[in-house]
């Protein structure tokens, strides 16, 4: 019986250290790939919107806010060295985890009950629809206050120059247009990051129960 119980500890254990493992892996391979999706995007096809976060939301509802957080430290921290090792200068991208984590945190307050996503596809769309420009508001505000602050700092916002010097321009001062001239690529960035990410997630909800299946057969 002892013996019995030893064993069944020893296969509880070696399954807890397999879930870690697993977990941090596709923390991992989830940063790498938002990377690649960002330089694809940003510097081959120039694109003015950032597509940085679908792999972050696809870890939030995959494994929680905590884990989407540390998805993008990685990330952040993987884009700081390629500006290091390309220009000698991170322009201060980092500061931006802020606005990551704004986003996580609006995002979970939405889909933190993920039940609420299975009622059907109509409230799945307007869940997803909803978060998505909350967290692009909310998002674009923060932005807004790092971009402001981080002016004087030497540091090109390439993306949102043009419509940020033309609110500029139309007597607003430096800190509304900061926040206004992001207002539309950010929401539309969120739209499409949000329910990419949840698709990512469905499709690995899937291949991981199809890995779990063949395992148990």
């Amino acid at each position: 019986m002892e013996k019995q119980n030893l064993i069944m500890k020893n296969e509880d254990s070696s399954n807890v250290r397999h879930s870690y493992f697993h977990l941090i892996l596709s923390i991992l391979i989830f940063s790498i790939l938002d990377f690649c999706a960002t330089t694809f995007f940003q510097d081959i096809l120039h694109t003015p919107l950032f597509f940085d976060t679908i792999f972050m939301i696809a870890a939030l509802f995959a494994f929680g806010p905590v884990a989407a957080l540390f998805e993008y430290v990685i990330f952040i921290s993987l884009v700081c060295v390629k500006l290091i090792f390309l220009y000698g200068k991170t322009d201060h991208v980092y500061l931006y985890t802020l606005s990551a984590l704004t986003i996580i945190l609006v995002t979970h307050l939405f889909v933190r009950r993920k039940e609420k996503l299975h009622q059907g596809v109509n409230l799945t769309f307007l869940y997803i629809l909803t978060a998505s420009i909350l967290a692009g508001l909310a998002c674009s505000v923060v932005s807004g206050f790092i971009g402001y602050f981080t002016y004087n700092l030497n540091q090109k916002d390439w993306t949102f120059d043009q419509l940020i010097y033309a609110f500029n321009g139309e007597q607003f001062d430096f800190l509304a247009s900061s926040i206004l001239g992001r207002i539309p690529v950010i929401i539309l960035d969120r739209i499409i990051t949000t329910f990419a990410g949840f698709g990512v997630y469905k499709l690995y909800v899937r291949i991981m129960s199809h890995r779990l299946s063949r395992r148990m057969n």
